[in-house]
């Protein structure tokens, strides 16, 4: 045991200590002690995926890096309101309110158009577009309570643990959720995948 005290020290020593922590145990760091380098850590872990959650639920790359950097300082700012549980949910849970609260004060809406589009998926072939496409409209028409756990699942790779934390619902709901949404995207593209054989 002594020398697992010893290993882990130099482990900390040379790797950093803020690598070693739990998620929880390093936003203790960054609420107890107000640590910044503590945050970056963390919000290092979660970067790429709150900003492609960000984007997802806005549809713009300007409005995803304005609401990410709202929803950072949001979070450094509230770090004494998080008291137990998992940080990933609530790090969501603060998202979806921002994000849904962005969505809610438009004025307009932005339809999807080929500009929006990454050039390389513009070039494939017509078939695998058509499939993209009619899974992208697929997943968009999907009612807003099972379009949400299906993204935070396989999107945010987030447990049904934590999706159920940040939609306010049972683990079991959740995991319904899931379900019933995977059901409803496979119903919407069978007319279509049969039509691309």
């Amino acid at each position: 045991i002594a020398s697992g005290g010893f290993l882990h020290r130099t482990l900390v020593r040379y790797i950093g200590m803020h690598t070693l922590m739990s998620d929880e145990e390093l936003f203790a760091l960054v609420r107890d002690t107000n640590d910044e380098q503590a945050f970056r850590s963390l919000f290092k872990r979660y970067d790429k995926r709150l900003y492609a959650y960000c984007l997802r639920a806005l549809g713009s790359h300007d409005e995803a890096q304005d609401m990410f950097q709202t929803i950072s300082l949001t979070v450094y700012d509230k770090r004494q309101s998080f008291s137990d549980g998992s940080f990933a949910a609530w790090l969501f849970t603060i998202a979806r309110n921002f994000c849904l609260k962005a969505i809610r004060n438009r004025k307009h809406t932005t339809e999807y158009s080929d500009e929006m589009m990454p050039p390389e998926e513009r070039e494939r072939h017509s078939s695998d577009f058509m499939l993209k496409q009619a899974l992208h409209n697929a997943i968009a028409q999907l009612p807003e309570e099972f379009r949400e756990a299906l993204e935070m699942k396989y999107f945010d790779d987030l447990p049904y643990e934590d999706i159920a934390k940040a939609l306010g619902i049972t683990v079991s709901l959740a995991k319904v959720r899931v379900f019933r949404a995977k059901k409803m995207i496979q119903e919407n593209l069978s007319t279509i995948i049969n039509e691309l054989r």
